[in-house]
């Protein structure tokens, strides 16, 4: 019984220890892109165009990442003054200490490859923006990039920026872990 005893307490520990150091996946609502309103676009998605910058989103049904049903289709037309002019926002903000881990990883592809886009996280803190260029290829890949969040905030958010003109982005299976 001694050693049951023991035994069993050790595996609490371990269990505690290993717990307390593995990335969690943070619960995001749809953050995957598969649940689209009545008005055919994403739930918790956000597109954005200023400053001169044009793109049409639309949802793409037919060439998703391989077991998704949805992806996200950007065309872009014209790029603005600053690369924030052209981009999706996901709405679902989420908790962060500064010094917190995050990655965030998202599978896309550009029509024909070489197509520049950047994620990006930003929290409502002046001075918390982040960001990583990544040159897409024109087939799914998964992408991932490891932030060290800037600022203490209840509303870090990530975004993605087009930042090439006259091409298709697919985006898909977004994942935000710490």
């Amino acid at each position: 019984m001694k050693y049951s005893t023991k035994f069993t307490l050790i595996l609490i520990a371990v269990f505690f220890y290993t717990d307390s150091f593995s990335q969690k996946t943070l619960e995001l609502k749809n953050s995957n892109l598969e649940g689209v309103s009545p008005e055919g676009k994403f739930w918790w998605w956000n597109s954005v165009t200023r400053n001169g910058a044009d793109a049409t989103f639309s949802v793409e049904d037919f060439d998703t990442n391989p077991g998704s049903q949805r992806a996200l289709k950007v065309e872009t037309h014209q790029l603005g003054d600053k690369g924030y002019h052209l981009s999706s926002q996901f709405n679902q903000k989420f908790k962060g200490k500064e010094g917190d881990a995050v990655t965030i990883t998202f599978h896309a592809k550009n029509k024909g490859g070489n197509g520049k886009m950047k994620v990006v996280i930003q929290s409502d803190v002046q001075g918390s923006y982040q960001g990583k260029d990544f040159i897409l290829t024109e087939d799914w890949t998964k992408y991932s990039h490891t932030f060290n969040l800037k600022s203490n905030s209840n509303n870090q958010g990530v975004k993605f920026w087009y930042m090439t003109k006259g091409t298709e982005f697919y985006l898909d299976d977004l994942t935000i872990s710490k």
